[in-house]
């Protein structure tokens, strides 16, 4: 059975790192309420006990407003909590070790980083999308290796997979990835740490879904 990667467009919500589960819970309640329907649950400085009692919060809010979760880094998270799927790094193990765990119906995306190189190995692996970034300066990743447009376009002639773009995505710089050809855009500071999460999801959400129609 194929994976359904159609859901991988539009905002691409990713969780900061918070260790209060109800902060965090509120903040995701937010852009759901604003109307992102796509989410990444990434925690990289919490232990794994609090990680999976965090992501079940989490992944309880997705279900009650059918939005897609995908997990950081974490094939059996995903798997134990039956998520869309899981986000693999340069450092996560490799696409099949988290396909013998997670199944064949089961989103694996990639990141890329700007490595045409990682393109192709996404595309050879089997997985269902990947992730170009940093395409700006990003307090999240202050070392991210940095993409081109020209990269990214190299890599829209190299894969029929789904690109998102990652790294410093703003308000105000979103409509220079629209203008490239840009369709999804993975966003944690911009949104999550806005003073009004809703409003600031609906924002991203317009200027996606009007490119859409344009």
């Amino acid at each position: 059975m194929m994976v359904d990667t159609t859901i991988i467009k539009g905002l691409y919500a990713i969780t900061p790192d918070e260790p209060d589960t109800d902060k965090l819970s509120a903040k995701v309640l937010a852009a759901l309420k604003g109307g992102a329907r796509l989410f990444q649950y990434r925690a990289k400085n919490l232990n794994e006990t609090h990680q999976f009692l965090q992501a079940e919060v989490i992944k309880q809010l997705c279900d009650r407003y059918n939005a897609s979760l995908i997990i950081n880094d974490n094939a059996e998270l995903c798997s134990y909590l039956d998520a869309f799927g899981v986000h693999l790094g340069e450092d996560d193990g490799t696409i099949e070790a988290a396909r013998k765990i997670i199944g064949s119906e089961k989103v694996i995306g990639l990141s890329c980083y700007n490595s045409l190189e990682r393109v192709e190995l996404a595309q050879d692996s089997g997985a269902d999308y990947l992730a170009l970034g940093a395409f700006f300066n990003t307090s999240t990743k202050p070392k991210a290796r940095k993409v081109s447009f020209n990269i990214f376009k190299k890599a829209r002639a190299q894969t029929q997979l789904p690109i998102v773009a990652i790294g410093g995505i703003t308000l105000e710089n979103t409509s220079s990835l629209i203008i490239e050809g840009v369709k999804t855009i993975a966003v944690i500071n911009s949104l999550f740490m806005s003073d009004n999460i809703e409003a600031t999801t609906k924002q991203f959400i317009n200027l996606l879904s009007n490119n859409e129609k344009s």
